[in-house]
């Protein structure tokens, strides 16, 4: 009887016809993992490329989807998962050689982590390269500067990931089980259901980091006043309002620094989106935040940095609603 695969790659296809070979070649060729691909209703002819590859590469398993949106694919993916962890990869997006290694290692290492993530490079097809993942998190960047190996983050993991965008899906490594006992995606959210998720498990388990870039993101271009932009800004600022107390709870700046991050993450899309005024209003809107941040700091001095996971010999793991679901009580 063959052995289990240790790792479960899961990939969300909805008309990535385009990108899915690039995506599938760059996952590599190691023999012990399994590749789910869920095909959510595709009118592009993905299926039957899964299909034909799935019988030249066994490790490859289809499935469909109902056109549900990522959240519902990536779930049922999670359904039927056999390995002990879950590696998320967006299917426009592509791994760098040596990330499942590193973040394999990692996690052996670290039994206790509920999920890993490593730095990645972005780019955009009419931008082109734009701000890496940590780059653009000059917070984050500051405070792990010194770092080179992989780490486990200290206790107010929830308020960093929270703070900025720190966590790109496609950097993620997760412990199935923990996936499982918190409900997997929250298949209510349109969009965001990776940030909220990315939470909720740093409110229940250590979280590990990788800080080298060993991932490629591609970034869509939509103007900003298309649905989809609406769409993502609606879901952002709805998980912003509702994990904002836990958030403020670990570090009293980390709902400002939410606050500034949405504001550059809006002025990223209208640039893209080919908007150059309105992405200069909204990144001096971020400024003139940041600046009222800065000057709050000065009254009020930070309270020390909380204890590492590490010196809690029982970090909580028991899954809770997500403040998403609190919210909605």
């Amino acid at each position: 009887m063959p052995s289990l695969p240790r790792l479960s790659v899961v990939i969300a296809a909805r008309d990535a016809l385009r990108w899915l070979p690039g995506a599938l070649a760059s996952v590599g060729s190691r023999p012990d993992i399994e590749i789910l691909v869920v095909d959510d209703a595709s009118t592009d002819g993905t299926w039957d490329f899964l299909v034909a590859v799935a019988r030249c590469n066994p490790r490859i398993r289809p499935l469909r989807g109902a056109g549900g949106g990522p959240a519902e694919a990536r779930n049922l993916a999670l359904d039927a998962a056999v390995a002990p962890l879950i590696a998320f990869l967006d299917a426009d997006d592509r791994w760098r050689p040596g990330k499942l290694e590193r973040q394999l290692e990692l996690h052996r290492l670290h039994a206790e982590i509920g999920f890993s993530f490593t730095d990645h490079r972005r780019q955009s097809e009419e931008a082109g390269p734009l701000p890496g993942g940590f780059a653009r998190c000059p917070r984050f960047a500051a405070r792990h500067a010194m770092r080179r190996e992989a780490f486990v983050l200290d206790a107010d993991a929830q308020a960093q990931l929270y703070a900025e965008p720190v966590v790109a899906t496609s950097t993620v490594v997760a412990r199935t089980a923990l996936l499982r006992a918190v409900g997997g995606f929250n298949e209510q959210l349109a969009r965001s259901e990776d940030w909220d998720l990315w939470l909720h498990l740093a409110a229940c388990a250590p979280v590990g980091c990788v800080p080298q870039p060993l991932a490629e993101r591609w970034v869509p271009a939509f103007g900003p006043d298309a649905a989809e932009a609406a769409l993502r800004r609606t879901a952002r600022r709805r998980v912003a309002l509702a994990y904002a107390a836990p958030a403020a709870a670990l570090d009293p700046a980390a709902p400002a620094l939410c606050r500034i991050g949405l504001l550059r993450q809006d002025a990223e899309t209208a640039a893209i989106g080919g908007q150059p005024l309105r992405a200069a209003l909204l990144r001096l809107g971020a400024v003139a935040a940041s600046w009222a941040d800065a000057a709050a700091s000065r009254v009020f001095a930070r309270a020390p940095l909380p204890t590492s996971w590490r010196d809690d010999p029982a970090p909580p793991v028991e899954p809770a609603p997500t403040a998403v679901e609190t919210a909605k009580m």
